[in-house]
Parts: C-alpha cells; structure tokens; sequence
C-alpha cells in the first residue's frame, strides 16, 4: 500500500491494523484455555473418601472427593426454582447401611438409579465432591425431616452432628473444563469478527487507494496533515483544496467533482437516535457516509448544514437534500450516465 504524508491517514490505516493484532491475541487465547481445558479434564484427582468421615471430624471443606453408600431411596427435600420451573438438580435425603443421614445434590436421571426398590439389600455407592450446607438449605432440611418423623427430632444445635457441615454434590466434575471450552468459543468467535473487520477494511482501503496515483496521494496527506487542527478535525472529517476525506470508521476519499448527491441521515436503533450524518452518492451510484457527528456534543444539524454548503462550493453541480424531486434528477443523471 502507498505511503501517504499524513499522520492522520497512517493511523487510521493503523487502527484497522489493531483489529488485527487483537484478533491474533483473541486467537491465542482460545488456544491457550483449550490447552488449559485438555489439561485440567486429564488432571488426576485423590480417591475418594468416605463422606461420614469428614462430618465425623466436623469438616466443611468443599470440593473434596468423597462417596456414599446409599441404602435407601431418596427423599426429595429441597428445589431451586428459576422464573417458577424448578431445576433438574434437587436436595434428597439417604441413608446408608448404618443409618447414617446424608444429604445428596443431583439429577433427576441419578435420583432414578437410586429410586429402586432393591438398594435395601443392595446398596449403590454414589460419588461427588463435597460442598458446604447453605442456611437455607439446613432450614429446609430440619422442618422436612421433623414432619416425617412428626417430632422436633433435628435443630440448628444437632444438625452437625446428625447430617454435618457438607453434602454430596453429584453433579459438578473438578474435571469439567466445558467454561474453558465456552470461554475458547467466545474468544474464537471475537477473532472472526475482527478479522473479517480487518480485511473489509483492508481491502476496501487498497481499493481505494488504488483509484490515485502516489502524487494525488502524497498531495492528499500533506493536505489533511495542514488541516488537523481545523474545523471537523474532531469528527475525523477534513475538507481539503480538491478533496473529502473521511478517517471516522474506515478510509473515504472523494474528488468533489464525482460527488452527485449529498443529504442529512440519521440513524435511529429501537426509535433511539443513534448518529446523524451525511449520505453522499458518486457518479457511479456508490454510497458512503460521512461526516459522523457521534464524535460532537451539540450542534450537529449545524455543523451537518454547514458541510453540505461547503459541498455545494466546491461542486455546484452536487445535488442537496433528500427528496423525491432530488431522487428523480438522481436517477435520471445516472440514467443518462450509463
């Protein structure tokens, strides 16, 4: 791509080169937490332990690896709810073969291996890792259990010691890394984003490029670099001897002599006025926006009025204002054109 003599242009041109930069960072990313994911699924865990020997010892450690001997089916107990649908992970009551009480967090499809009439003789060993008792969760355990044994049998002041400080969580794997994987994806999807803003613009600026000769470009830059403290500098905007410049989002050069049609737009987004800018048409039907206001505080329509009567100086041959008059002078130009 051409060298051009402007600060200006060199880094819009460099600000769509970030998008590439950022986009080779999302891209590393995404690699680095699926290697991190492939690591931590093949991770090796400790054996599991027998739950009722941390709540003998009183722990509340959490995510330990632990088991239970199940002897008896479950008992439901306790249920989230989200927007009124309870979800599939639920609170049970088990015992095991010394009638040991625990408290078991898991799936409808694990709470039916269990619901079978023959663990009695034949108990089920369950595995999971250990998580603490909310307060909620204890109250709901306490007044459950007392209206089926129809006495005040548990309370805030035995519960340690009859159910203890944690329960078997069946349903979250430490090996699980799906956030990993989720997290890669996201990142994944930020890469193809950017690249793809990354070559429309590239591409679309060689284009442009392509349309001047390196001296009309030289020209170009060392105009724009005298008007960077002039009026629409903050918009991105530069009007110079024989050219509209437009450094806003992408790279915009037109020769006022092929601007055919100029009017005031406003993009709106849920009713909302987004930005207000100008639309302008070439010679050959292309359109482009320039002049995005968003950059301004106040004063838009002014300043908006204001380009298009400099427009207008620099070619009284541009068509202002959109209307179906205009439309029709437009497209009959453009007619006669082709």
């Amino acid at each position: 791509m051409k060298n051009l003599n402007s600060v200006q242009i060199n880094a819009s041109i460099k600000k769509n080169q970030r998008y590439l930069i950022f986009g080779i960072i999302a891209l590393i990313l995404a690699a680095l937490l699926i290697y991190l994911g492939i690591r931590n699924s093949e991770k090796d865990l400790p054996d599991p332990v027998n739950l009722n020997d941390l709540i003998t010892e009183g722990s509340d450690a959490e995510n330990i690896p632990v088991y239970v001997d199940v002897n008896m089916q479950p008992y439901l107990f306790a249920v989230y709810t989200t927007d009124g649908v309870e979800e599939d992970n639920k609170f049970y009551f088990v015992v095991d073969s010394n009638d040991y009480l625990y408290i078991l967090y898991m799936s409808t499809s694990n709470y039916n291996k269990l619901n079978i009439d023959s663990i009695v003789e034949k108990p089920i060993r369950v595995y999971g890792i250990t998580k603490k008792i909310d307060d909620d969760i204890k109250e709901l355990a306490i007044e459950t259990y007392n209206e089926e044994m129809q006495e005040e049998y548990l309370n805030n002041e035995n519960f340690q010691d009859y159910v203890g400080l944690i329960y078997l969580d069946m349903e979250t794997n430490l090996n699980d890394s799906s956030m990993y994987y989720i997290a890669a994806f996201v990142l994944f999807i930020v890469f193809l984003v950017l690249i793809i803003l990354y070559l429309i613009n590239f591409f679309k600026n060689k284009k442009i490029f392509k349309n001047f000769s390196h001296e009309e470009l030289e020209k170009i830059g060392a105009e724009i670099y005298e008007l960077r403290e002039k009026p629409y500098s903050k918009m991105k905007f530069y009007l110079s001897k024989d050219y509209v410049v437009d450094l806003s989002n992408s790279i915009i050069i037109l020769k006022y002599q092929d601007i055919l049609w100029a009017y005031p737009y406003e993009y709106r987004y849920n009713g909302m006025l987004v930005n207000k800018n100008i639309k302008v048409v070439d010679k050959n039907n292309k359109y482009y926006d320039i002049a995005n206001t968003k950059y301004l505080d106040k004063e838009k329509d002014k300043v908006l009025q204001d380009i298009l009567e400099k427009l207008k100086e620099k070619n009284p041959e541009i068509i202002l204002g959109f209307n179906k008059e205009n439309q029709k002078i437009v497209k009959e130009k453009l007619k006669n054109k082709n």
